[in-house]
């Protein structure tokens, strides 16, 4: 596989996501992984803090965790379930997909301002795949996002949404090397490749914000992927099982 970064011009408003990505060779087959706070900024999906209207249960909130006030009332706005939080931080669900404080970040935008993550990140990387099919270029796309490991330190990447190519490979009934028959095995294609994109974007200053993973082993679909063809709720999630609920 091949793995190049996309460089892109600083951005601070709405853009038009495909004009911004052009310049590259694409090739049919490329898997484009594009971040999610790209996605988000060329939605608008950035908001002022000091116009946030803070709810009592934000307070609340906020006050047993030690978190802003206008920061809380966006996670409660922006998820669906909240897990155990630690100071400064709120575990928190939404469409499947866990992330401390709903994926909010006050980083790569302007001071005084949130970034959130898209509204509908599917259709967004849907409509993506679809400009690029009007081009004449098939690829795949996943909006793609850090993360951190249950234990370990540093962040590596997660999708949050793909179109094109079908996210999760189930290896259920194959054999491995020693003929044991695999019973619980999926491969999370979409969350590996948004790891290589991740990791060739980089977190800082790099004005890297998207990569074209080419050579990658996966199954095009033309089929709408959604959340839950992604993700396991809560209640059955290894890690989360058994945790109370915040809400």
């Amino acid at each position: 596989m091949e793995i190049t970064a996309i460089r892109v011009e600083r951005k601070d408003k709405k853009f038009d996501l495909f004009t911004s990505l052009q310049g590259f060779n694409y090739k049919n087959g490329d898997v484009l992984v594009v971040s999610s706070k790209f996605v988000s900024m060329s939605e608008g999906m950035v908001v002022e803090l000091r116009k946030v209207k803070v709810s009592k249960k934000a307070r609340a909130l906020a006050e047993k965790h030690g978190m802003e006030p206008r920061l809380a009332e966006l996670v409660l706005q922006e998820s669906d379930y909240l897990v155990k939080g630690v100071p400064g931080f709120v575990l928190a669900v939404r469409d499947g997909m866990i992330a401390p404080n709903a994926g909010i970040d006050k980083s790569n935008v302007r001071k005084g301002f949130a970034i959130l993550y898209p509204r509908d990140p599917f259709a967004s990387a849907e409509k993506l795949r679809a400009k690029f099919l009007s081009s004449g270029v098939k690829i795949g796309v996943v909006i793609a996002d850090s993360r951190l490991m249950p234990t370990r330190i540093g962040t590596t990447g997660v999708a949050i949404a793909c179109a094109g190519i079908e996210p999760v490979e189930d290896l259920r009934g194959k054999k491995d090397l020693f003929g044991n028959v695999l019973r619980v095995t999926l491969r999370a294609v979409a969350d590996g490749l948004a790891t290589m994109g991740v990791a060739a974007m980089g977190e800082s200053d790099e004005s890297t914000p998207a990569a074209v993973v080419r050579g990658a082993k996966v199954q095009w679909t033309d089929r709408r992927i959604s959340w839950k063809d992604m993700a396991v709720t809560p209640q059955v999630d290894i890690y989360l099982r058994g945790v109370e609920s915040e809400l």
